[in-house]
């Protein structure tokens, strides 16, 4: 009996994969105006999200993270770089290691965007409640915390 459940929890999985994925990319397609005011893609706020994390982390371990190839996330960097956003810094216990690093301008982008983030999801509250926005959130919290574990 177990094993029947455990496919049917598993197939619900899938099949709930199957229907987040476009209501995810159809309401972050609506962030392509809020791309566009900031000139970078989500890639490149996903990016300056995660080094204002960990405050410093190697093209490698960037790459490790969003499971991209080091030969895409390296010009990721490099228009990171050009912006002002970011830097390239060498490791003072290995001079082979270069890590980057979140700069001020960076953080103050970052702020900025997330603010208008916030202010577009403020305005779902047309068709959302509070409760509905606390399940939201909440379920986004163990979505995450789950994949980490993967």
């Amino acid at each position: 009996m177990e094993e029947k459940q455990s496919k049917e929890v598993f197939k619900s999985i899938s099949e709930n994969i199957f229907q987040v994925t476009p209501l995810l990319k159809k309401r972050l397609s609506r962030m392509s105006t809020f791309q566009s005011k900031y000139g970078l893609p989500m890639s490149h706020f996903q990016v300056l999200a995660l080094l204002e994390e960990r405050e410093s982390m190697s093209i490698s371990e960037i790459s490790d993270y969003f499971d991209i190839a080091k030969p895409n996330i390296t010009p990721l960097v490099d228009r990171l770089v050009n912006a002002g956003l970011v830097d390239r810094v060498r490791s003072t216990t290995d001079r082979r290691v270069v890590n980057v690093v979140i700069q001020k301008e960076g953080r103050k982008r970052l702020r900025e965007i997330r603010a208008s983030l916030v202010a577009g999801i403020e305005n779902w509250g047309s068709s959302l409640s509070m409760d509905d926005f606390r399940a939201l959130n909440e379920s986004l919290e163990t979505v995450v915390k789950l994949l980490e574990k993967v």
